[in-house]
């Protein structure tokens, strides 16, 4: 299967959503700067001005809410298809194997995902001891950071099992 990394996915979203805002604020800066030239230049009134501006804000706020909800649905969207595609891979994978294998593929997720809650109830365990320690109630950066290593070399091991 090809290396893709689906998390990147969310940032493309993200950068994606963040273009439009730049572009609907750089928009009102634009038209802001368009009214006060012709207030200056009087053939609009200071009032008029006024009106117009507010007028172009609230159009401007309301594409900013529009591309936002755009880019959520998008994001939904791309995790269901993300789900989607996981799920049909795991599928395809477990009809490839025999019972035997199948059983052992179980097997090494079940141990995996004792091993994954062992280390998260050991890593709160230590914040909560040098939250007490320190006494401020926060935790240490490194107390908090989350580590996947042990996931993802699983996952390799069991790629490599597969082939």
């Amino acid at each position: 299967m090809a290396d893709f990394n689906f998390n990147d996915l969310g940032e493309g979203l993200r950068t994606i959503f963040l273009a439009g805002v730049g572009a609907v604020a750089t928009g009102a800066e634009k038209g802001q700067q368009i009214v006060d030239d012709l207030v200056k230049k009087g053939e609009l009134t200071v009032d008029q001005g006024k009106v117009l501006n507010s007028e172009l804000s609230r159009k401007a706020q309301g594409a900013a809410k529009d591309a936002l909800s755009g880019a959520q649905d998008a994001a939904a969207k791309a995790r269901e298809t993300v789900d989607d595609v996981k799920e049909a891979a795991l599928k395809a994978r477990l009809t490839v194997m025999s019972d035997e294998e199948r059983a052992a593929y179980v097997a090494r997720v079940a141990a995996l995902a004792e091993t994954i809650k062992a280390e998260k109830a050991a890593k709160e365990a230590a914040a909560a001891a040098s939250e007490t320690a320190t006494g401020d109630g926060e935790a240490t950066p490194d107390a908090a950071a989350p580590t996947d290593a042990p996931a993802e070399s699983a996952g390799a091991d069991d790629d490599k099992q597969a082939e």
